[in-house]
């Protein structure tokens, strides 16, 4: 008996080894396991827990991103019913102070001569439409040079001169309108305008 008590204790010996040893490497990875996988679960609930936070943060208070190349727009503001617009102002009346207008100048009217002299236009008047003799010296003895029309203008150059053949008339050196020069008797010669001035006054 004692023989096979040992053989049993023998053999028994190393399986309560083994049970033991085994028991005793299985529990605790077991337990390690779990508690790791239970930490694991508390830190993804917390890590949920945090991005829910994050999120609603978010949604509350959006911040605006800026997108690059385009300018930031400001903020209409919108005027309210009690801020009244800017009074307009009148501009004050600018009176115009009137500008002198310059007297018109006043063109002197011609007068005619009171009497025959040289540089005075005379006109040919008392012919009878016969027209006056311009003759080539004072006197009716001299030759007729030419003889002017009724009512035409003769330009005074010399005078007066006696008549050379000693009667009452006197002469004074005419040119009629064509050119032609002559003496002609004062008779028949009336101070006028000049041609150009007869010619306004029409």
């Amino acid at each position: 008996m004692s023989q096979w008590d040992d053989k049993t204790r023998r053999t028994r010996r190393p399986r309560r080894i083994e049970e033991v040893s085994s028991a005793e490497v299985g529990f605790p990875i077991a337990w390690v396991l779990i508690g790791a996988l239970s930490g694991l679960l508390i830190l993804g609930l917390v890590g949920l827990g945090v991005v829910n936070i994050l999120r609603k943060q978010s949604v509350v208070t959006p911040t605006p991103t800026a997108i690059p190349g385009l300018a930031p727009t400001q903020a209409i503001n919108e005027p309210t019913p009690q801020q009244a617009g800017p009074t307009p102002t009148i501009p004050p009346v600018v009176t115009l102070e009137p500008t002198a207008t310059p007297p018109p100048t006043v063109t002197p009217v011609p007068t005619i001569p009171a009497a025959l002299a040289p540089d005075v236009y005379a006109k040919v008047v008392g012919t009878d439409t016969a027209g006056l003799s311009m003759r080539a010296g004072p006197g009716t003895n001299n030759a007729r040079t030419s003889v002017a029309a009724e009512g035409s203008t003769v330009l005074v150059l010399d005078g007066p001169r006696a008549d050379e053949n000693q009667q009452e008339y006197v002469w004074w050196y005419v040119r009629d309108d064509s050119g032609n020069e002559g003496w002609a008797v004062q008779d028949f010669l009336q101070p006028t305008l000049p041609p150009s001035a007869q010619q306004n006054g029409q």
